[in-house]
């Protein structure tokens, strides 16, 4: 190894680029440093991947570092830290004996932050700061935004490396930047001897990319062409270095330099790097014989080394023989057609984008290490595409490319719109991401005041709320039912007279907390709901009847101020930038859950470690909630919008609140996914090409039935989705999976999945009526389209056809055949679900389906008005919608208002029929009658007498 030891005559340090453990543990690199003249280590994203994947040297720390919770950015950080560390110390005596200008370990910042500069100085801050080595030197990319990057950190003392430097032109730049940030400290008064740096030129990669270049102008025997292009051959990487040191030169002498070395700047050293050979052709030391020279350090790979110190030949000061014919060399490759310049910047953007790979291969190692070494205490999912794998992958790899998952973490509005009003909406709609950051302060506060209404003696606690802010609390309720002395849970989002009734039935008022939960503070039914229970809770005289209400909503609200009018227990004031049907990991979905006695804590544990799988440094493909969004955006794109849920038992209601997200969140402009929730699981027979099936389950419920036909439908082509939830508090995973999801489908789609401009719309038309009704004392009758059995069937021209019907089994059969392949039927019921009804509902929906090969729905009115109404209204016009009412015998009245809650569902049912009817869509309304168990059962008896004959 003489021939290394030699090089420190010539005035060049050799550094190494291969960091790895291994080299550290085995004591090879302190054998290198005290025995071989090592100087000093580079390192980059693709040394880091090859060391960690390419070994378990790692694995120990690794799997500390996840099950402390860290995310593969922050695991990546913690071991290539400690392997800098660990070097420093090692090459810490080469840094002494050189009074600080040698002895460096090199370690780089993000790839994605080379065209960033305030991101550049920040990351650079930071590791510096974890470092905590004065012979450590932050990598900075020399592209153009990097540049102040450079200046600013070197001014506030943290030594630089600047990397990926291919033309003579930004090496320039580099040297200014440098001595500018020298000058600003010295014009302070600021100590500058300890401040150094290096300039890494790429070699290798001129030559390679030159030469491919060259040999398409090589005119095999040729006379007349000049210069040949054959003889510029593994000349321009050469020439590259040799042009640069002699600027090195030029700027770093006379008079000027010579007064800031006085005051102790030291030189910024040029550094060879990329100086592996390439070509087989060429000598395998040809960049490092010929680039000796004073003041310059060749990083070197294990190979160059080795056939350094094999047969090696150092003569002094190579780097400058030839120097004038360096220039040209540019003018022939010009005069030949290539464009230097166009080189270089070429290189740039692939040397950028070459450790933007590794990285992210990294990245994708860690995730899927990390959810191997947690395999049983978090949720996993696997995807399948179908036939749209290649669209999927490809769909994967531009997500990466835009940056989409650090876009969406920074709350880009232009990841979804560019118009000015939806770009300001849109991060305000966000505040949902960083929930599960930090929870315990709100856990513990919530979980105190579960404590503390319990040991008051309160046994009830009815949630008062409507769409998102109601329905997450419905799946905890059937989810998890009631701990032992919690109070238990009931929901009421139905104005039907006899809903709030059959709640009022179950519950003693005076042990019942009412939760008043409104986002807008506003919501009509919400407020009618409270002002009916304050006002039976007054009737009793027991007084304090605000110590039986809380309320949860946004600061600012109406709310508030009838709170502390009504001089409520407490107000919980949520987050105004998150929206309702995003708030399940808020007070909004946590309050009722903590009364319950439900572990809070662990459920936003589960958020937090879903959201460590979400993160926005993990490749597209392996990261849980965007790959998700991204194969569902994609999958709607091409015809597969029927997004169908198979939930396994124990967690079923899980998909009342996942459909109204996904149908909110997307159907808008025309577009949207269509989530198909309680749709029994068939055969493949019975479906078009337009599903996507996704099965959630606990695999300690029994899923065999449903896996076999899964496996059969996905033989079929259909995508498929698994989802294994680690146990039933995991929830708190798949409520944040589910809204990454969503959000980054949106992306895919082209809609803002934060807005619903249509739930207004049915708002305003409910409003209309009620204006109507306290006018008229009556709404407007309408004429039915047809009025025979009992029953009047409603409908406008998109369905005219069902008018000279001769049975209502007649008009459900012509309008069933109004549907196409691709659409959905939605069974759209307008009063209070018992059990016999869902049974009737559920059946004829699978008739639907079975007879029509199209997917179908079953949602409750008026609660879904808040949230698939969305879909309904401003997606795709593929619906087919029956509204089943009922005439109302309950009168209830709504105190301080002229209409009772019978006339409010009146309003919500005909507005909702009204809204879709304007819009051309495929709707019918039909009332059952006073009697709704009669009418659904002469229904069902007409349908039924219809399905056997089509099928005799």
């Amino acid at each position: 190894m003489s021939t290394l030891v030699d090089l420190l005559n010539y005035g060049q340090s050799y550094w190494l680029d291969n960091l790895t453990r291994k080299k550290i543990t085995s004591g090879e690199l302190k054998k290198r440093v005290s025995e071989q003249g090592l100087r000093g280590i580079t390192s980059n994203p693709s040394i880091f991947h090859k060391a960690i994947t390419g070994s378990e040297d790692y694995d120990g720390q690794i799997k500390d570092l996840v099950t402390q919770g860290l995310t593969p950015q922050q695991v990546y950080d913690a071991l290539t830290i400690k392997d800098v560390q660990d070097a420093c110390d090692i090459l810490k005596p080469v840094f002494d004996s050189s009074k600080g200008t040698d002895g460096f370990v090199s370690l780089e910042v993000s790839p994605y932050l080379a065209r960033d500069t305030q991101g550049s100085i920040e990351e650079a801050r930071r590791l510096y700061k974890l470092v905590d080595r004065a012979n450590c030197l932050i990598k900075i990319p020399g592209t153009n935004e990097g540049m102040p990057a450079i200046e600013q950190l070197l001014y506030e003392g943290i030594n630089i490396n600047v990397t990926l430097l291919f033309s003579v032109e930004q090496y320039a730049k580099v040297a200014k930047a440098y001595l500018s940030a020298l000058k600003r400290r010295i014009a302070e008064g600021k100590p500058v001897e300890h401040i150094v740096s290096v300039a890494s030129f790429f070699l290798s990669r001129i030559d390679v990319l030159a030469d491919q270049l060259l040999s398409q102008y090589i005119i095999t025997g040729s006379k007349n062409q000049y210069p040949l292009p054959q003889l510029l051959l593994g000349k321009a990487g050469l020439a590259s270095a040799q042009l640069a040191y002699k600027r090195f030169k030029e700027i770093f002498n006379g008079a000027e330099w010579e007064e800031l070395k006085s005051k102790g700047v030291n030189v910024q050293r040029p550094l060879w790097a990329s100086t592996s050979n390439k070509d087989p052709l060429y000598s395998d030391v040809r960049y490092v014989e010929t680039l000796i020279g004073p003041d310059t350090v060749n990083t070197l790979p294990d190979e160059t080394i080795d056939a350094l110190a094999d047969h090696g030949k150092l003569q002094k000061n190579t780097i400058e023989n030839g120097v004038d014919g360096a220039s040209k060399v540019f003018e022939d490759l010009k005069k030949v057609g290539i464009d230097i310049d166009f080189v270089t910047k070429q290189l740039e953007n692939d040397g950028v984008k070459k450790f933007i790979e590794p990285y992210n291969m990294l990245m994708t190692s860690l995730a899927e290490k990390r959810a191997k070494m947690l395999w049983d205490a978090i949720s996993t999912q696997e995807l399948s595409y179908g036939k749209l794998k290649k669209e999927v992958e490809a769909a994967f790899m531009s997500i990466d490319e835009k940056q989409v998952g650090i876009r969406l973490y920074h709350k880009d509005p232009y990841l979804w719109k560019t118009d000015e009003e939806q770009v300001k909406m849109i991060p305000e709609s966000m505040g949902w991401m960083t929930l599960p950051d930090n929870y315990e302060s709100v856990t513990d506060e919530l979980t105190a005041f579960a404590k503390q209404v319990k040991d008051e003696g309160f046994k009830y606690t009815v949630l008062l709320g409507m769409g998102g802010s109601s329905l997450c609390s419905e799946v905890a309720r059937e989810t998890f039912g009631t701990a032992a002395g919690y109070l238990e849970l009931l929901v009421l989002d139905n104005t039907e007279p006899a809903a709030i009734l059959e709640i009022q039935n179950q519950v003693e008022l005076e042990k019942t907390l009412f939760i008043v939960a409104t986002k807008s503070g506003g919501t009509t039914e919400t407020l009618s709901f409270f002002k009916y229970f304050y006002d039976q809770l007054e009737k009793k005289g027991k007084g304090s009847t605000g110590n039986n209400f809380v309320a949860i909503t946004d600061a600012g609200t109406s709310l508030i101020k009838i709170a502390e009018d009504h001089k409520f227990r407490k107000i919980f004031i949520n987050g105004s930038d998150i929206g309702g049907r995003y708030s399940v990991l808020s007070n909004f979905g946590l309050l009722p859950m903590a009364l319950m006695g439900i572990d809070i804590a662990a459920i936003m544990r589960s958020a937090k470690q879903m959201k460590i799988s979400s993160d926005a440094n993990i490749p597209a493909a392996v990261n849980a909630g965007i790959s998700l969004g991204v194969m569902m955006g994609v999958c709607q794109r091409h015809g597969r919008d029927k997004v169908t849920f198979i939930l396994s038992s124990s967690i079923s209601s899980f998909g009342y609140w996942v459909e109204q997200l996904i149908a909110e969140s997307t159907g808008k402009e025309g577009e949207g996914i269509v989530p198909i929730n309680g749709e029994q699981l068939s055969t493949p027979g019975v479906y078009g090409k337009d599903r996507v099936f996704v099965h959630v389950y606990l695999a300690t419920d029994d899923n065999t039935a449903d896996e076999q036909k899964l496996i059969a439908l996905e033989d079929a082509g259909n995508p498929v989705v698994r989802i294994k939830v680690a146990d039933k508090l995991a929830l708190g995973g798949e409520y944040y999976r589910w809204e990454i999801a969503t959000a980054v489908a949106g992306i895919v789609i082209g809609i803002n999945p934060f807005d619903q401009p249509n739930v207004a719309e049915s708002k305003k038309n409910t409003s209309n009526l009620l204006e109507e009704w306290q006018k008229e004392g009556h709404f407007k009758p309408a004429e039915p389209l047809l009025s025979l059995d009992g029953f009047a069937v409603y409908g406008g021209k998109p369905v005219a056809q069902i008018k000279n019907s001769k049975s209502i089994e007649e008009a459900i059969e012509i309008f069933g055949a109004l549907a196409e392949p691709g659409d959905y039927i939605a069974f759209l019921p307008y009063f209070n679900m018992t059990n016999s009804r869902a049974k009737v509902l559920q059946t004829w929906r699978l008739i639907m389906r079975d007879k029509l090969k199209d997917a179908t729905t079953l949602l409750n009115g008026p609660r879904y008005l808040h949230s698939t109404g969305q879909l309904h209204k401003g997606g795709p016009a593929t619906g087919l919608y029956i509204i089943l009412v009922s005439e109302e015998k309950e009168r209830l009245p709504i105190p301080g208002e002229k209409y009772g809650f019978e006339t409010l569902h009146e309003a919500q049912s005909l507005g909702d029929y009204r809204s879709l009817d304007d819009k051309g869509r495929r709707v019918i309304r039909i009332n059952l009658g006073s009697d709704i168990d009669k009418g659904l059962d002469q229904l069902w008896a007409a349908i039924q007498k219809t399905n056997t004959a089509n099928n005799a």
